[in-house]
């Protein structure tokens, strides 16, 4: 968590958490978060562990690992 923080640290996000729901979240946004139907949000370390450990299919988005783009764009080979 600490590490994906740090990465994501200088990325343009929100001010505040995003994962607060009804009652809102105070706290510095530091983690982005997604899952695989294209959703994301910016949350505080808390509310991004209870995310990750209660919703399936939920992730820390990075950027780093380039995620499809390499796999769309590859050459076929047969």
């Amino acid at each position: 968590m600490r590490a994906a923080a740090a990465t994501q640290a200088s990325r343009p996000h929100p001010e505040h958490c995003q994962l607060g729901g009804l009652t809102d979240c105070t706290e510095p946004a530091e983690i982005k978060i997604a899952d695989s139907w294209g959703d994301s949000a910016w949350g505080c370390s808390a509310h991004v562990e209870e995310a990750i450990l209660n919703v399936r299919s939920v992730f820390i988005a990075s950027e780093e690992l380039g995620g499809l783009d390499a796999y769309l764009h590859r050459s076929s080979q047969k």
